[in-house]
């Protein structure tokens, strides 16, 4: 789909998009706005943040998210007035999508595209392909709660406590509770006022972070007792198998966090966590959450994710390989490796004579 306005960073070329796709979402069409698969508090509480900024200014507008949905984000305002399908869906409408790369990333719902009038495309990864008529992809930015933000500031809408907290859920859980690479000052300052205007971080982070069900425990024990490391101790590596869902009765989508476990071992540069997704008790693929360290001759994820068709963040991308929980080890430790040896070579300085 040709692209009729792109951006690469914040700045007046970004403001004026803004402002652009605010007018347009306001134009009297209905507007369906979604993210992603696997969902996660970035791209939930970015498009719950848009749903109620619309609708306080009267404009017919949809939610929707391809399920499951995980349960620590159920309390967020407003996601119990989600559509669950997109049989519920209008036949007119303008789509927003939200921290997706792809339009085949938004799920079920990337078959009713066609019927989209127009498609506002708002993301923050460095692999987003431009499939929308205006898109709105800022590299640079912390998450896509970021973007969003912007556009509602183009259209005057006040920061309520339920846009606030939307908001707030989304930077916070991107940026790793501020501690990512990704974390700008320009997110630090835009939560500063989202706490006045009545985010409460510690309650926040005690509701996402603080009070995970026995359950997810219980996985987060089995998945550290496979914990691996190769290139000698730099490279480590998690797997989550069917069995170990069905066994502590969890799913893919109570994961969030467990990716960053494997790169805090002290000494690791990169770090993979490998979880088997079924359907109907079959292996469909797959899912690898990358992760490595900042600072000289860092590890480019985003760079090893793109070898298997996925993409993200320089220190934080994804990818599926379509293949057997071994078989995906052994092909992105082998990856890992590559591009270890290849960012210590890019770090060394060449020597004087």
């Amino acid at each position: 789909m040709p692209a009729s306005c792109a951006c690469e960073r914040s700045g007046t070329i970004a403001a004026s998009i803004e402002k652009r796709i605010w007018n347009l979402v306001t134009d009297g069409t209905p507007v369906v706005v979604t993210s992603h698969v696997n969902l996660d508090g970035d791209g939930v509480g970015a498009v719950l943040a848009l749903w109620h900024g619309l609708r306080s200014v009267g404009v017919e507008c949809v939610q929707y998210h391809e399920p499951p949905m995980p349960s620590v984000l159920e309390f967020l305002p407003g996601l119990d007035r989600r559509v669950k399908n997109v049989r519920q869906l209008p036949r007119r409408f303008h789509l927003v999508a939200v921290d997706s790369g792809t339009l085949d990333r938004t799920g079920a719902l990337a078959k009713k595209a066609p019927q989209a009038v127009r498609i506002v495309n708002i993301d923050h990864h460095r692999t987003n392909d431009r499939f929308g008529h205006i898109n709105y992809v800022v590299r640079d930015a912390s998450s896509s709660g970021e973007l969003i933000y912007k556009v509602l500031e183009a259209g005057g809408v006040p920061l309520t406590p339920e846009i606030s907290l939307c908001l707030y859920t989304a930077i916070v859980t991107d940026t790793g509770r501020f501690s990512y690479s990704n974390t700008t000052r320009e997110a630090f300052e835009i939560c500063g006022r989202l706490m006045r205007a009545g985010v409460c971080p510690w309650d926040l982070c005690e509701r996402l972070f603080g009070s995970p069900p026995d359950a997810v425990v219980r996985l987060m024990g089995l998945t550290l007792g496979t914990l691996k490391l190769d290139a000698g101790r730099r490279v480590a590596t998690m797997e989550i198998t069917d069995k170990m869902f069905r066994e502590t009765g969890t799913h893919p989508v109570d994961t969030q966090g467990f990716a960053d476990m494997a790169i805090a071992v002290q000494g690791v540069a990169a770090s993979a966590l490998l979880k088997e997704i079924t359907e109907r008790g079959r292996l469909k693929y797959v899912k690898m959450s990358l992760r490595s360290r900042p600072g000289d001759g860092s590890v480019d994820v985003c760079a090893v994710a793109e070898t298997f068709c996925g993409g993200g963040h320089r220190h934080a991308a994804g990818c599926e390989f379509y293949g057997t929980l071994a078989q995906a080890r052994k092909a992105v430790v082998a990856e890992l490796r590559r591009h270890l040896r290849k960012a210590r070579n890019s770090g060394k300085r060449p020597r004087g004579r």
